[in-house]
């Protein structure tokens, strides 16, 4: 079942006050400036990992973070041994991410757990998490939603747009996502 979207701020009246408090956008700031100074030059995949963990990710084992990778908050991001992110990949984690045993996000794809009420006339902030399953496989500029759920062993087909969630061991491709085929064991 996905994840309700939930409002950032659920006292966000105002169009244009942010939602997020003094001490976050501090802290967002701070990454943005390690991000663009350390992390992205930065060609020691260890040394990238660290500056995560230093920003309060939480990584097990040995996951792997391509250095053109962006990622918006490391707070709100979780990696299991093994998982990886690939190239130019976008994680717009407003609310956690978290990217299960071996699972691979490839090259351009893009993880957003953010979006807009549509029906409040401030167009109050939302967010829910995202979650990719061990050893599942997100094809190259897969566009996830946020409140999914991708299941273990499952596999996006490049450029396919996730708009629920996966089931394991399922291949979804194309806009909006469909199923194609289960795969073997």
């Amino acid at each position: 079942m996905p994840h309700p979207l939930r409002p950032v701020d659920p006292d966000q009246r105002d169009r244009y006050r942010s939602p997020w408090s003094l001490r976050t956008r501090v802290a967002l700031a701070l990454w943005r400036i390690v991000a663009t100074l350390l992390f992205r030059p930065m060609p020691f995949n260890r040394v990238r990992l660290g500056l995560l963990r230093l920003f309060g990710a939480r990584l097990g084992g040995s996951p792997f973070v391509h250095a053109s990778a962006r990622l918006w908050a490391p707070w709100n991001l979780t990696m299991e041994d093994r998982a990886c992110i690939g190239a130019q990949v976008d994680v717009y984690n407003l609310a956690p991410v978290i990217l299960r045993r071996a699972c691979t996000v490839a090259q351009q794809t893009y993880l957003c757990t953010g979006t807009h009420d549509l029906d409040s006339a401030a167009l109050t902030l939302q967010a829910a998490p995202i979650e990719v399953g061990a050893e599942a496989f997100l094809g190259a500029r897969t566009f996830v939603l946020p409140g999914v759920i991708i299941g273990e062993g499952a596999v996006t087909g490049a450029c396919a747009v996730v708009t629920k969630d996966v089931p394991a061991r399922t291949i979804v491709a194309g806009n909006p996502a469909r199923q194609v085929r289960r795969r073997s064991q």
